[in-house]
């Protein structure tokens, strides 16, 4: 009997690599959102907090950046329980969720700093010019210097989602059933040689395709905005 052809053999696999990457670009999301929350809390707290608590939160911001992402993400699955009780009801957490936020707690050490970056860039004069108007500091903050800002944090904000969705790939290492082990598991029930190598440049083209695009668009608004 003739082998399947693989152009034939990865149509029929489609879908449930379809599926799987869905769910990376799910986790790349969820980490990136709770990355962006949690970070621009300690960006914001190193720049009008008191001086003992924005040391503190630099302090804070800098140890998660040297946390080491694939170490971290095995803690948060095995510290964090399988269900929480929440409203009298036990929810579930599934292990696609602690790989996100595996991969959110070092990446909000890298948003803190981002924003904090950006804030110092905007020239001194924009904030005195905002309190001779009357403006509190938060005031000056929320409506002159933040918006000023965001043309030098979107860039690098966008190319740590970038860096965020591949990692996620490191969830098959704790058997969320993203891209690489839906494919690796396709992969264990194939004897053929000549399948591997283009099944993994399938995976990588899924990835390079999304993520080339953001990143090219990234680099375009870098060069726009810096002149």
């Amino acid at each position: 009997m003739a082998a399947e052809s693989l152009p034939s053999l990865f149509w029929q696999w489609l879908p449930a690599l379809g599926q799987g990457f869905a769910l990376n670009i799910a986790m790349g999301l969820l980490a990136m959102a709770l990355a962006t929350a949690a970070g621009t809390l300690l960006g914001l707290a190193q720049i009008i907090a008191a001086p003992g608590l924005a040391r503190l939160a630099g302090r804070v911001g800098r140890g998660l950046r040297n946390l080491p992402w694939l170490v971290v993400m095995f803690y948060v699955a095995y510290l964090l329980p399988y269900e929480v009780k929440l409203a009298g009801h036990w929810l579930q957490l599934a292990d696609w969720l602690k790989v996100a936020l595996g991969l959110a707690l070092p990446a909000s050490g890298y948003v803190a700093e981002m924003l904090r970056g950006a804030l110092q860039a905007v020239p001194a004069g924009q904030w005195q010019a905002a309190q001779a108007l009357g403006l509190s500091r938060w005031q000056a903050l929320r409506w002159v210097i933040a918006p000023q800002s965001l043309r030098s944090l979107l860039p690098p904000w966008m190319n740590l989602f970038c860096t965020l969705c591949m990692s996620t790939s490191l969830g098959s290492l704790l058997g969320v059933e993203e891209l690489m082990s839906v494919l690796q598991s396709h992969l264990a029930g194939q004897l053929r040689p000549d399948v591997l190598l283009p099944a993994y440049a399938l995976a990588f083209a899924a990835f390079f395709f999304f993520i080339y695009p953001l990143a090219r668009w990234a680099r375009h608004l870098e060069l726009r905005w810096s002149h």
